[in-house]
């Protein structure tokens, strides 16, 4: 009785039309890539009235810039599939140079706030191999810190689409260390 309790939950959530909710992982994310930039848009605005944040995130032009990056890293995902799995590429990993000196949640807001604005037109691609841009395809950012200083992945999730992502990377930052092979 409680299993079928659970699965009637499961079910009445399923048919009432959440095909759209980004938190139930049992159904596709219906979400627009247009959806997702106007998700952010209280964030980029500059939060609450009182924070300390009002400024809103740095300037795309400022934060983001190609001679910020050393390292041009292809990221791969392991995926299970019979005897030993697969490696499929993900996106890139984009370590900044340890000058940079703006805090891990700073460059994440920075980041997500100029793919919103581009992706909603309000603001250009700052060039056009914007690494943080891909037409019509959201990507997931996320930015860490490292021994080494900052790294910011940008993902997707099409293979083809990583691929993209990484040309794009390596024509932003011609002069950073490329790496396509997965580590081990």
């Amino acid at each position: 009785m409680r299993r079928f309790l659970a699965w009637s939950w499961v079910v009445s959530i399923a048919l009432s039309g959440c095909g759209s909710c980004s938190w139930f992982p049992l159904l596709p994310d219906k979400r627009t890539v247009v959806d997702r930039a106007h998700e952010l848009d209280e964030l980029c605005e500059g939060g609450d009235a009182g924070s300390a944040d009002d400024a809103g995130p740095p300037a795309p032009a400022e934060a983001i810039s190609p001679s910020l990056i050393a390292i041009v890293q292809a990221d791969y995902i392991h995926v299970n599939q019979g005897a030993g799995g697969d490696r499929r590429l993900r996106g890139v990993n984009l370590h900044m140079r340890p000058t940079v000196t703006t805090p891990v949640g700073v460059l994440q807001r920075t980041l997500e706030c100029h793919e919103a604005a581009v992706v909603l037109g309000d603001a250009p691609e700052l060039l056009p191999e914007d690494p943080f841009v891909l037409p019509g395809i959201w990507l997931e950012i996320d930015v860490s810190a490292t021994n080494e200083g900052l790294m910011a992945a940008v993902l997707a999730d099409s293979p083809d689409d990583a691929r993209r992502i990484v040309e794009r990377a390596h024509k932003f930052a011609p002069s950073a260390r490329l790496v396509l092979s997965p580590g081990p």
